[in-house]
Order: structure tokens, then C-alpha cells, then sequence
């Protein structure tokens, strides 16, 4: 039903933002506390185009990847100099400069907001066809980081991650493969904040660029556990079913149920729910093993 549709939808969505964090946090060792900046570029980009450019939505989805990949690419070569909580400050700052940006240009609405046009679908077949391309988008996602994971640019971003002085000396342009994984991260989260801007058709700056957007991002991708590929994916899925469990039995106070709930989960699990996952998985591989 359309209620479950929407629930999916979400999943989805944050399954690919949590993805996409992981690329530069997990698998580089960088958490960037700033991916909303990319989340609203690519939203305010897909908006822009169809509003004021009239293109349809291919080309302003096409858009916001350019432009949430090139800005990555372009802030990207002074931050990721800066390691630690150096960085994290930093992303946060950039993060809301491009908000406050975003709230005083005339094209994009200012404060108040913009609306994008209307599907030019009936309401029966909008919402599968919003689940389907976040879905597409997640597919893609993940097939690239496996394919990325066994080549030279995979071994390169997890060699920086364990030891980036290490990864120098062995001749390794470190700043390069960050660079190159802040600007695919940003990519898929732009794609993801066209998409999402299309769906519920209206944004304004407080919305897309909130803070609350990657830290529930990062929230999904410490659940389901960093440095994997599924683990995001578990993550958004356990987090998206029970915050809506929980808003149906604790409506007042849903938010500090679930903060406290997913505090818990994370200091008792650590590694996040893949770990454990694998870990349970093991004795159950080892005896099938020894019983064929």
C-alpha cells in the first residue's frame, strides 16, 4: 500500500545517502559531518533546471550530479588537507555556507522555498515509479563500489584509511584518491537530493540542508556498520522500520526513544549489525563446510 511504498522509499533513500557517506568516512577513514551540503546542492541544482531552465528532470538529475561532484572536487582540495576534527569542522562549515547561499539567491527561492512542477504521472503509478529510480540509484551505487573495492582505487582508499603517512611513502597521491572518493560521494548524494526534491516537490534551505540530514545518514551507516557494503543498506532498513514502529507507540516521545535506542545499539555493537551478522553467519558456514 502506499503507506509501505513510502516506508521503502525512505529506506532506500537513506541507504544510499548512508552508501555514500561511507565512501569517503569508511572506506577512506574520513567522516565528513558536511554531506548535506551535497544533498541540498543536488535538490536546489534538479529544481533550478526544471523552474527557471524548464529542462526535465534526466537533464536537472544529470545537473545535480555535475555540479554536487564538481563542488566536492573543488572544496575538496583544501579540506581534505585537514585531518581529525580539523575536517569534520570544516565540512560542517561548508555545509552551512551552502545553505545560507542557497537562502539568499533570487533563482533559487531565497528563504521561502521552491517548488518543482508536477509529476506528469497519475498518483497511482508516482509513487512506485519515485521508489524505482531511488532504487536504480542504490543498485548502481553498489555494483560501483564492488567493482571499485577490488581495483587499484579501492586498495588506495582503504590503505589511507589504515595508514595514510604509510600510503605516501609507498607513492600513493593520497589527496588525489580523496579527492576522487569525496566527489563520487557527493554525486550519489546530489543524485539522491534531486530525487528526493522531486518526491515531496517543494524545498527550502532548512530542509535539505539540515544538519539532522547526515547525522542520520551517519546514524544509518554506524548501525548497519562502516567499511562494508551492506552494511548501510542493513542499517537504513532496521533504522527506518523501527523509528516508524516506534512513532506508532511512543508518539510524544519518539525522538528520545530512538536516540536512545540506536545509543545503545551502537555502544553494545561497535563494529555495527554486519559484524555480528558475519559473525553469525561463520559457525553456521563452518559446519556445512565440514558436513559436505
Amino acid at each position: 500500500n502506499d503507506y509501505w511504498l513510502r516506508v521503502a522509499t525512505k529506506v532506500a533513500l537513506f541507504a544510499v545517502l548512508a552508501s555514500s557517506w561511507n565512501v569517503i568516512a569508511g572506506f577512506c577513514g574520513y567522516p565528513s559531518f558536511g554531506q548535506a551540503a551535497f544533498f541540498g546542492i543536488g535538490a536546489y541544482a534538479a529544481a533550478v533546471a526544471m523552474v527557471q531552465l524548464h529542462w526535465p528532470f534526466v537533464a536537472g538529475l544529470v545537473l545535480a550530479v555535475a555540479i554536487a561532484a564538481g563542488f566536492a572536487a573543488l572544496i575538496g582540495l583544501a579540506v581534505l588537507r585537514l585531518r581529525g576534527h580539523y575536517f569534520a569542522i570544516a565540512t560542517l562549515g561548508v555545509a552551512e555556507a551552502s545553505k545560507q547561499i542557497a537562502a539568499n539567491m533570487g533563482f533559487t527561492g531565497g528563504g521561502e522555498g521552491i517548488s518543482f512542477p508536477l509529476p506528469p504521472w497519475t498518483p497511482e503509478v508516482t509513487g512506485p515509479m519515485f521508489y524505482y529510480a531511488i532504487g536504480l540509484l542504490l543498485a548502481a551505487l553498489l555494483g560501483m563500489l564492488w567493482w571499485i573495492l577490488r581495483t587499484r582505487l579501492g586498495y588506495a582508499w582503504r590503505a589511507i584509511r589504515v595508514n595514510e603517512q604509510a600510503a605516501q611513502i609507498v607513492g600513493i597521491n593520497t589527496t588525489l584518491y580523496k579527492v576522487i572518493a569525496w566527489a563520487l560521494s557527493a554525486a550519489f548524494t546530489g543524485a539522491a537530493g534531486a530525487i528526493y526534491g522531486y518526491w515531496i516537490a517543494f524545498i527550502e534551505p532548512n530542509s535539505v540542508f539540515a544538519v539532522g540530514v547526515t547525522v542520520e545518514m551517519t546514524v544509518v551507516a554506524l548501525l548497519g556498520g562502516v567499511g562494508t557494503i551492506l552494511g548501510p543498506v542493513l542499517g537504513a532498513l532496521v533504522f527506518e522500520v523501527m523509528s516508524e514502529l516506534i512513532s506508532s507507540q511512543f508518539l510524544d516521545i519518539h525522538g528520545l526513544v530512538l536516540a536512545t535506542l540506536f545509543a545503545a545499539i551502537i555502544l553494545l555493537l561497535p563494529g555495527g549489525l554486519m559484524r555480528y551478522l558475519r559473525l553469525a553467519m561463520g559457525p553456521r558456514r563452518q559446519r556445512s563446510g565440514s558436513a559436505a
